[in-house]
């Protein structure tokens, strides 16, 4: 379009040249030089004023899109899901950014809810005009949103959500995530327990998707005898009448987990109360909760399994700039964000289909896996896992 405009304005312009010119009774090889002349210093303004159109847009920021928890009982995760992103995108902008652009970070709270975490995508998606989206913040919890990534064709990448509970029902082409893989880490918990004689084992969780996936995870090995299946709401406060039940049948372990904190501290405390030398096994989103002083009476001989530590690199930085140490999902989301920028960095596009494909094809280094790609549903491969106590002391590292 832009180069019909100039060819039509240069025709026209050709054409008053040369009218000015003739009245001006001037040699007819003088006429012709300056008509060349003077075309020539037009076209050229002309296209600078064009190509600088083009550039001034260009320069406009990426932005992305943050759909995170920052209320409600999703609001520690949420918090680590931005500040891991924010680190991401200031050393990116402090080296000019992706190809000249800056990189915008625009948040919504989804208020740990299921029917905000839709509004809230919608709104950057709609009002915002987001390039990509981060999060949601557990959008295995919050699934209502994933469908939204391939309705309005936007690539969706959560930091802290199961991309198997994500895709259960339905393999949403746009959406990744660089969270553990909860069927490698039931997996290596599963040969833990087997390997140590812990076979008798009882699960206790929230009734919701990601903690759900990790028990049909778990339930899927041959060597454990799961002798009781517990499911509690999120807002269940009483625990006893189970926890005298599981008494009763003697359990090598219980493995549990809850999202909601309060749950969970009763259920620790009442656990201590009825059950005290009972053995919890939980997974990596419980370590941060051992370094509460008011959990320290209630985590004897309570293991979790865990990722192999993130880089050191990254936890000086983030401690750094946040004044604190990164937890839960902050690495993960750091890398989500250095993952996208270097796909848009590649392919010099924020086209969905671009960065789809660049992301699918490609290997790339993180803080929380080393080396790693993503697999055909989206979720990261490699790392490792580890058994820690409730010191945060490995006990054993897990081959998977």
């Amino acid at each position: 379009m832009l180069m019909v405009m100039r060819f039509q304005i240069i025709l026209l312009l050709n054409y008053w040249i040369i009218r000015f010119l003739n009245k001006m009774s001037l040699d007819t090889n003088v006429i012709k030089m300056w008509v060349v002349l003077i075309i020539l210093v037009i076209s050229l303004s002309f296209n600078l004023v064009l190509t600088g159109m083009v550039i001034f847009q260009d320069k406009e920021p990426i932005k992305i899109g943050g759909a995170f928890g920052l209320t409600g009982y999703a609001a520690e995760w949420g918090d680590a899901d931005m500040n891991g992103a924010k680190l991401a995108i200031e050393e990116i902008n402090e080296r000019e950014g992706i190809h000249g652009r800056k990189i915008e970070l625009i948040n919504e709270d989804i208020q740990s809810d299921g029917v905000k975490t839709v509004n809230a995508v919608n709104k950057l998606i709609n009002f915002d005009s987001v390039d990509v989206i981060l999060g949601p913040t557990w959008l295995d919890t919050y699934g209502g949103a994933a469908p939204l990534s391939d309705e309005h064709d936007i690539l969706m990448i959560t930091p802290s959500a199961s991309i198997n509970a994500i895709k259960s029902s339905e393999n949403y082409k746009n959406v990744f995530s660089t969270w553990y893989r909860s069927d490698e880490e039931a997996k290596a918990l599963a040969e833990h327990l087997s390997n140590t004689n812990q076979k008798k084992v009882v699960l206790f969780f929230g009734n919701d998707p990601f903690w759900q996936d990790i028990a049909n995870k778990i339930k899927d090995s041959d060597d454990l005898d799961i002798i009781k299946n517990v499911k509690v709401t999120s807002k269940e406060t009483d625990f006893r009448t189970e926890l005298s039940k599981i008494k009763r049948l003697k359990p090598d372990v219980i493995i549990f987990g809850l999202n909601d904190e309060s749950s969970q501290f009763l259920f620790l405390k009442q656990r201590k109360e009825l059950y005290p030398k009972s053995i919890l096994y939980s997974t990596e989103s419980f370590e941060e909760f051992t370094k509460k002083q008011d959990y320290q009476q209630l985590i004897n001989n309570v293991f979790f399994v865990s990722p192999a530590d993130v880089d050191q690199n990254f936890v000086e930085k983030y401690r750094n700039r946040f004044g604190k140490d990164p937890v839960f999902s902050a690495s993960n989301s750091y890398d989500a964000v250095k993952i996208l920028l270097e796909a848009i960095q590649e392919t010099a596009s924020t086209d969905t289909d671009d960065l789809r494909e660049y992301i699918m094809n490609n290997e790339f280094d993180t803080v929380t896996f080393g080396k790693t790609r993503f697999d055909r549903i989206g979720g990261v491969t490699g790392g490792s896992f580890v058994i820690k106590n409730s010191k945060r002391e490995i006990i054993e590292f897990l081959g998977i």
